[in-house]
């Protein structure tokens, strides 16, 4: 909350203007290039953008998808977030919005967050939505099945959403706080997270929280249990095996063409691209990894700071295509 009115710039060829809260509402610039005067008290949003980029494969016919990384309980940037998704025009037939994982955990409003990312079907006017695991939604999942993992789940950040809905394991049964969080936790996600889809395929990209091993069968890691999450080679929990190699991703595929052309990216979340707080679009640089790695990384540290990344995929005149975008707090 500011106590003055705080400035925010619209770069030019910006689509869509930053806007703040207003009882929940919007305030936007009335141009693309406008100074916004934020009245007293209110939230300012920084909205970044990198130029559009060429992927090297391809996507279905006529789809537009959006891709939101690591939330972390960062409700009021995922409003954000769905806000502009919803305010870009629509270019395709149907619209996809995948999210990665890890909605909840030491962010300041998990349960608020989960409520968001259920209904950004039409928060964010898109026709079909996918929500996948990260490993803080399946250590969750674990400690609703007993108290076993109840401690780790509150050193991962858990301990806040407890705090959320007045609970602390040092005060509560593991009962208690089992039954509050089913209570207040969206079902529809407590489903999603316990047997829903783990990875997507859409074209030749590939979605998935933490990303996939480079020299193990990709069905047969990507097939790996949810319940396996402390392993390091899991899909939900990989590193610097992945986040290192540089060969791609179509090594083995029996088309030679696609070997040489490598068409396959990784949108993935988990690891933080961004270790600083974003103060101009090109921070986001590092969240390219295309021609060096054929990923896209979209974890930039919500659990510690707030901003939050997003990617907008399309086809223009044949080719592929692909904008990482991010919305930050102003910080004044």
């Amino acid at each position: 909350m500011f106590n003055e009115k705080t400035a925010v710039w619209v770069r030019e060829g910006d689509r869509i203007p930053p806007t703040v809260d207003i009882d929940r509402g919007r305030y936007e610039a009335s141009t693309r290039t406008d100074k916004i005067n934020m009245p007293d008290g209110l939230t300012a949003f920084n909205s970044f953008y990198l130029p559009w980029r060429d992927l090297p494969g391809s996507l279905p016919e006529d789809i537009d998808i959006f891709a939101i990384g690591d939330v972390h309980g960062q409700a009021e940037l995922l409003e954000q977030v769905l806000g502009e998704i919803k305010n870009t025009p629509r270019e395709a037939h149907k619209r996809h919005l995948v999210f990665l994982g890890d909605l909840i955990d030491r962010g300041p409003a998990s349960i608020r967050a989960v409520d968001l990312a259920m209904n950004a079907g039409w928060l964010a006017d898109v026709d079909d939505l996918h929500v996948l695991p990260g490993n803080h939604d399946l250590v969750l999942m674990l400690t609703l099945e007993g108290p076993k993992y109840l401690d780790f789940w509150g050193m991962l950040g858990g301990d806040r959403v407890m705090a959320e809905l007045g609970l602390s394991a040092e005060t509560h049964s593991w009962d208690e706080i089992a039954a509050k969080l089913k209570d207040n936790l969206h079902p529809e996600y407590l489903r999603a997270m316990a047997s829903g889809a783990t990875h997507l395929y859409l074209g030749d990209l590939l979605f998935v929280h933490a990303g996939i091993h480079p020299f193990q069968n990709r069905a047969a890691f990507l097939g790996l249990s949810r319940r396996f999450i402390k392993m390091e080679d899991h899909w939900a929990n990989i590193r610097h095996t992945f986040l290192t190699h540089r060969g791609g991703w179509d090594v083995n595929d029996s088309d030679p063409e696609r070997r040489a052309q490598k068409p396959t990216v990784v949108v993935h979340g988990h690891t933080p691209a961004v270790r600083q707080d974003l103060v101009d679009a090109g921070d986001l640089d590092i969240c390219d990894g295309i021609d060096d790695y054929r990923t896209v990384a979209l974890d930039i540290g919500a659990a510690y700071r707030p901003q939050l990344a997003f990617a907008h995929f399309r086809t223009r005149a044949g080719q592929a295509e692909v904008q990482i975008r991010a919305v930050g707090k102003s910080v004044v």
